[in-house]
Formats: C-alpha cells, structure tokens, sequence
C-alpha cells in the first residue's frame, strides 16, 4: 500500500517515522536552503531520501515532481564522497536550460559542482556524444526544438513521398499479389509515421514488426497483416537511402537505435553512476530502454501522463528494463504552481486514457482569481486588449513572468511573423523558446514576455498566461482531423470513431499543458466573425469556474 492510500493521520506518523529514520542515516545531507524560497513538503521530502536503484515519481502538473528531482540530484552530489558520473535529462533544449540556470543559483551546487561529472542534456545531446566518443563521427547533433522537429520532418516527408513513387513504379511492386499492395489512401505520410513508430518502439526486424499490436498507431488507414510486408519492403529501402543517398543522416529515432546496436562497445566508464530523468512520458520506448541500460548505481524517472503528447507505445516499463513497483513509485499530491482555481479549469478536462483528478484528492497552495475565456470578433481588439493587461501586470507586479501561448506551428516553421508577435514587439521585449537559455532570468527584476508554441512551453511556468487561438480551429488543430480524413475511406465506422477520438485526446492534452503553465491566472482567447467558433474543449468547463467576456457561456453548459 502506498502512503498516499493510508488515512491523514497514518501517512503522518509513517511520514515522520521515516523522515527520522533518513535523517540518521543520511545525516550528511540538509535539505534547508538548496534552493532560495523553496522548503520541501513531508511527501517530497519522503521521495528525497528514499534510495531506490530504480524509482518513479509521478504528479500532475505544478506539483513539484522537477524541483524534487533536482533535490534528489544534489543529494547525491552532497553524499558521494567518489567522483561520479551524473546524467540530467529532459526532452527539449529549454528545459535543460532551465535547469541549469536552477541549479547555478543554488549555494550547494556552487560546493558540489567540482566533485563530480554531471550532463545536463536532451536525449540527443547525450546520445550524440555518446556515439561521437565510440567512433561515429558522422552523427551530427540533433536540436530538440520544435522549429528543428518540423524543418527535419518535411525533409523526411519529402524523401518518402518520393520513395513511395519510385516504388509503386517498379516491377517489384506490380508483382506483388492485390492483398499486398497499398491502397490508396496509405501515402507518404503514413508510411513515414508506420517507419518512425517502428523505431521508436525498437521493430526494426521484420518478425517482431509483422507480430506485434500496432497500439499507438492510427486505425486509419486500415493496414492489413498482408500489406505490413510491403510496409517493411519501404522501411528496408528508406533506411537503404539514409545510409547511401543521404549520407547516412539520421531520425529522431536512429539515434537510440544506434546506442542499442553498438552497447557493447561503450566502455563502463561512459556510463552513468546516476541518472534522473524529467518529463519521462515524452521520451520514446527506445530511449527509456538506453538510459536503463547506461545506469550503473541508480536512475529516477519523473513524468505525468496528462502531459503525455507524443503517441503510446506497446511497452511497459518492465519492457524496458525498469522494474518500478511497489515502494518503487510514488505520487505528489500537492499542488505549488497553480492556484487552485486554473487547476479547477484544467482538471474538468476530460481524458480517455488518464484517470481523471478528484477534486478532494488534490491538495492547492494557492488561491487566486478565475481563469478568464474571452472573445473578440475582431483580432485587432484582442491586440489592444493584450498589451493592455501586460502593461498592467508589469505596473502592479513588477517583476513578474508573463507567457503569450500560440499555436502558429507551421507559420513559425516558414519564420513568417504572425500580427499579434508583431503587435506584441512593438510594445515589449518579446522573446521565443530559442532565446529563452540566453534571456530569461528566474531572478531578473524585469522580464521579457515569453512568446512560444504549446510544445516548447512544457515544463515550465509563469506569473501570468494568455493562451491564444481558442476555437475549433486550433484546439484541436484542424489539420490533423483533415489528415485523418484524408487517410480513412469511411467516416462511419469504429475504427475512424477510435481515431478521432485519440486526436482529441492528444489536443485536450495540449490544452491541459498550456493551462497550467499560469501560477496566478490564466486566460483563454479567440477571434472570430462567431464566438460559435470556440473550441469545442470548452463543454469540459463548468461554467462557474471561469469568467466570460464577449460570448454566452450558457451556451456551452450542459
């Protein structure tokens, strides 16, 4: 039974027992004034000082799973009185920045720092070394940032659209029997997703990927046993011309692939004594399975499912080499960043695949105002609403964050500037996620506004949020319903049901993300020529927690 399952008065006494118990075996570490401002709750506290080789710390958005994590980090940097080598991983670029500028302005770092080997790096930083050192010197870094992602998918698009073409053409493929041939609707899209989530889950021979549950793949298009030999006839091909007509370039997914086929020759002392990862449900199956495979000593793993914006995987952790059962795994229930108010808002938002959050089971440090949903029907009121409040925040709270959340993807992939960035410039000192490690200062007195895409803001917080494009457009993003439409022959059946589904699930997860990035508020906008354009996510809410402007909520209240 898990502390978290024991009466109040229970998990007192158990948590004060095992407090003081740690303390006299641990009693070379002080967790007072690691970090300025921060004290750890009994329950953090708890997870600190347990050692385990292997541990999970789950908790849901502002409950203090990083800081924790760092936490555990400095302790055992404290502790150790041998040199160790220390890994610190996150998914994306800002998040590691972030936690390097954290850990720079704590005073037992500063102490600590010297005596051992620590990385702070994505899993492609470090992977990319890892393979540098053992001779693969054409592995060229990869940036985890969302406008990289994007360029590097288009160019695989490209490759495989036109590998798909050379090979309907071929006499290969008209002898192939009808049942193996791809319909129509399978294009060089899909395929290039179907090779991509076979990486990621490591079937990359054809008698693990012709058995398996495709669970995490889309239903449509239908893909049937026969045609998975035809699938992987392309995914033989495609890695052919990787090698051979790219110059051996790499996926996002080659580089755990790589580690795992040559692990044998990375010495023990590239290894890991230590690793601690943040953000775990984001990071791929195969690169899960690599780090559990590079710890030496211990790795602790932290992560929240309602964040989880990437697509399932077949496997479990025990798949992967982590057994996290039992005292192995533990739950933060208190929330520190949000008040309880945006946590009300983004907790009504309903999932298929995460149990839902009971109100009576989340603990709330904070109160604060309501979120705000507003509406204008022209974009230009928005603006002048937008620099009005900034102005107004900077005045009567000086020294706060501030964050601008878009969903303009693909027009910051072409690095056009969209008119509310250019109205927003004009007034303040506006930043992106690429400039944030060099920029943004936790300490500042006076910060920039934050102007960045729903993926990149992950992890972490702001004073202040202002979400924009609420519709129906962009939560969820129309264009992956037209993709979905595009690639299913029928609307009327299970298997597209199931999709759409999975779609909106992703997006609501998106939102949830955006959401509880606000510390003190959080307000919701849209523009349109109809406020009946909102997002169809609203019918979640309930009306009583959040303030309308410019539409009736009614409405939308069942």
């Amino acid at each position: 039974m898990l502390l978290t399952e024991l009466p109040v008065q229970a998990i007192d006494k158990k948590t004060d027992l095992f407090i003081r118990s740690a303390n006299v075996w641990h009693n070379n570490f002080n967790n007072q004034g690691l970090f300025s401002g921060i004290e750890l709750t009994r329950e953090q506290l708890v997870l600190v000082l347990q050692n385990e080789d292997q541990m999970l710390i789950n908790g849901s958005a502002g409950s203090g799973k990083s800081i924790t994590l760092l936490y555990k980090l400095l302790k055992v940097m404290e502790q150790e009185n041998v040199r160790r080598r220390i890994l610190y991983l996150t998914f994306n670029k800002t998040l590691i920045d972030d936690a390097g500028k954290r850990t720079k302005n704590s005073p037992v770092f500063s102490e600590v720092f010297d005596r051992h080997e620590l990385h702070l790096h994505t899993f492609h930083s470090m992977a990319y070394q890892l393979l540098q050192q053992i001779g693969f010197q054409y592995v060229k870094p990869y940036v985890s940032s969302l406008i990289k992602i994007k360029k590097h998918e288009g160019v695989l698009l490209c490759r495989m659209v036109g590998l798909l073409e050379e090979f309907v053409d071929s006499e290969e493929y008209k002898l192939l029997p009808e049942k193996e041939r791809f319909f129509t609707t399978q294009n060089g899209a899909f395929l290039l997703e179907e090779i991509l989530w076979m990486k990621a889950n490591g079937y990359v021979n054809k008698e693990d990927y012709l058995e398996v549950e495709r669970i995490g793949r889309s239903h449509n298009p239908r893909l049937t046993k026969a045609q998975r030999t035809t699938v992987y006839r392309v995914f033989e091909e495609y890695d052919k011309r990787m090698k051979e007509k790219y110059c051996r370039d790499l996926d996002m997914e080659d580089y755990a692939l790589l580690l795992l086929k040559y692990f044998k020759q990375i010495p023990p002392e590239l290894h890991y004594d230590y690793i601690f990862v943040d953000e775990v449900q984001d990071l791929q199956p195969m690169q899960i399975k690599c780090l559990a495979l590079l710890t030496k000593k211990s790795i602790v793993i932290c992560g929240d499912l309602k964040q989880r914006i990437y697509r399932r995987s077949p496997h479990t952790y025990a798949d992967l080499g982590l057994n996290l059962l039992g005292r192995r795994s533990g739950t933060l229930t208190k929330n520190f960043r949000s008040t309880k108010q945006i946590m009300k808002l983004a907790n009504a938002i309903k999932f298929d695949d995460v149990d839902n959050d009971r109100e009576d089971e989340q603990n709330f440090v904070n109160e604060g105002e309501k979120p705000e949903i507003r509406f204008y029907d022209k974009a230009e009121a928005m603006h002048l609403y937008l620099v009005k409040q900034i102005k107004e925040i900077m005045a009567k709270d000086p020294g706060s964050s501030i964050a601008v959340i878009h969903r303009y993807e693909e027009e910051l992939h072409l690095k056009t500037v969209t008119a509310v960035k250019r109205v927003l410039e004009t007034s303040f000192y506006l930043i992106t996620a690429e400039q944030y490690s060099r920029r943004f200062d936790h300490g500042s007195a006076k910060k920039p506004v934050f102007f960045t895409d729903a993926y990149s803001v992950k992890g972490l917080e702001f004073d202040y949020v202002f979400i924009l494009q609420f519709d129906r457009f962009h939560y969820p993003n129309s264009k992956r319903i037209e993709e979905l439409n595009r690639r299913s022959e029928k609307r009327n059946t299970e298997s597209y049901s199931r999709d759409f589904d999975s779609v909106f699930n992703d997006e609501k997860k998106i939102l949830y993300v955006a959401i509880t990035r606000a510390k003190k508020k959080v307000v919701l906008l849209w523009t349109a020529e109809d406020y009946l354009k909102v997002s169809q996510f609203i019918r979640d809410f309930n009306g009583d927690d959040y303030e309308a402007y410019g539409f009736d909520k009614s409405k939308f209240m069942s």
